[in-house]
């Protein structure tokens, strides 16, 4: 029997567990759903020696076993060799690994991505005995999800871009990024999102992405594509871990080059689209919403949608972080978001009337700095994307770790509850809030996160007016 190790399983050694992901945390799926997420899986710390020995390339059981005595000097072989049988069977099963009785095939690794199959898988639910990830991580404040900028330059200049334009100069050096992703392995972090500005414009990220997928680390690239290249193109390509997430603000080149102000823009952006399709990389289309497109938004996730591409359209944007506001004259008003409202329901940001529940003033008010951190091309460490303004720590003179766990700023954040906000607790309409604290600091003069914005207090009584029209 030969044991193949899947290229798309995420592995963590914790204190008390290990842990096996197929990256459906982080990784995006077709519009008609793929039949690879085989879930997540708690192992014993037996189950994490066993599954720590699997090197990269196929081995029989016998080698496996061999490097396994090593580790219980004191058990019989025979007794390491049945346990790790069943160990490795059981794995196979739940479809973690491979067992392949047949030495002679070559190649039994399932395609595990395809946007040309558009037949509807229905993915089974998670068995009962199932690790509820977030649940039992959201409870331990785990740092597993850290969002890289490795470039603030950007060649495009989009005109709701929450980054000013002074701050568009830098890029992060491979030395930096090699400690950042060190002290990423040494916290067990499972998702980095490689962002600017655009990536794609620091001329290391070839190697940058190379280094997370030999740490086993699942990658979202955010990037307008503008910039790939073949050599880029065939490194994206080769990593099962890497997702690819880009913005198409019309199917009308004119208005979508209106938005980034770089000609051409629209039919770089769509042949790269197109590229990453025809070579099977998962990725999302985003479609942000604003007065220049509110009426060809749709066009993107229709035409996203029948090519079985994942998208998402959103009409909320937020201020730029130096609190200048520049970027918000694109913003829809309330009389503009009414009428999306009118012609498509789906933008009730996915509400509904039967998952509405009352809001406890114990209740988190956001979910930033229980799980995620970001960090500049600078190694300054901030709460949440766009939230440039508030640094919370500097790896040039403290650990991420350090950062995490003992900064007065992160935990001041964590803790942050309904009752802390008299407005929000005592508001008749908080159920269809989703508040952000990054709203309520770049657009407050004082930079003051603890100052409800006023444009979500108006967008969720819309929503409201909305959701119940629609339910009548």
């Amino acid at each position: 029997m030969k044991i193949h190790k899947l290229p798309y399983i995420i592995y963590r050694d914790y204190p008390d567990y290990g842990y096996l992901t197929d990256n459906r945390n982080y990784g995006y799926d077709t519009v008609c759903k793929s039949s690879r997420k085989v879930g997540e899986l708690i192992i014993s710390k037996v189950g994490s020696i066993f599954y720590s020995v699997l090197e990269n390339c196929p081995q029989t059981l016998e080698e496996i076993v061999n490097r396994l005595c090593t580790y219980f000097e004191d058990a019989q072989r025979d007794i390491i060799y049945k346990d790790a049988q069943k160990f490795y069977s059981t794995l196979s099963d739940k479809g973690f690994i491979i067992c392949n009785e047949d030495d002679n095939t070559v190649n039994c690794i399932p395609q595990y991505f395809s946007y040309k199959d558009k037949t509807s898988v229905e993915i089974p639910p998670l068995p009962e005995t199932s690790f509820e990830y977030d649940n039992v991580f959201g409870k331990e404040n785990r740092l597993h999800r850290v969002h890289l900028d490795v470039s603030s330059k950007c060649n495009e200049n989009c005109i709701h871009c929450y980054i000013p334009n002074r701050n568009k100069n830098n890029i992060m050096d491979l030395v930096l990024f090699d400690e950042i992703l060190q002290q990423c392995i040494e916290m067990r972090v499972l998702n980095i999102t490689i962002s600017g500005g655009e990536p794609m414009m620091n001329p290391n990220l070839i190697k940058i992405l190379e280094k997370c997928h030999d740490a086993n680390f699942s990658i979202n690239l955010l990037t307008n594509l503008n910039l790939l290249t073949d050599e880029l193109l065939e490194v994206i390509a080769s990593n099962p871990l890497l997702s690819v997430q880009t913005s198409l603000y019309s199917m009308n080149e004119e208005i979508h080059d209106s938005i980034t102000k770089r000609k051409g823009s629209y039919r770089k952006t769509m042949d790269s689209i197109v590229q990453l399709w025809d070579n099977n990389i998962p990725m999302q289309i985003n479609c942000p919403i604003m007065k220049q497109n509110m009426t060809s938004y749709s066009d993107v996730i229709e035409w996203a949608t029948s090519m079985n591409i994942e998208s998402s359209a959103d009409y909320v944007l937020f201020g730029c972080y130096d609190g200048s506001q520049n970027n918000l004259n694109c913003r829809l008003n309330s009389k503009e978001i009414k009428e999306l409202y009118e012609r498509d329901s789906s933008l009730i940001n996915n509400f509904s009337v039967k998952n509405i529940k009352d809001v406890s003033e114990e209740d988190a008010i956001c979910p930033v700095c229980k799980s995620s951190l970001c960090i500049s091309n600078t190694g300054k460490v901030y709460p949440c994307e766009g939230w440039q303004e508030l640094i919370l720590g500097d790896l040039t003179s403290n650990s991420l770790s350090e950062i995490w766990n003992c900064s007065t700023k992160v935990i001041n954040l964590r803790n942050l509850k309904y009752k802390d906000f008299s407005k929000c607790i005592s508001c008749n309409i908080k159920e269809y809030c989703n508040p952000c604290l990054i709203m309520n600091a770049n657009e407050n003069s004082d930079g003051d996160y603890m100052q409800v914005n006023n444009y979500l207090c108006e967008v969720a009584k819309l929503r409201k007016e909305a959701m119940l029209q629609l339910h009548r």
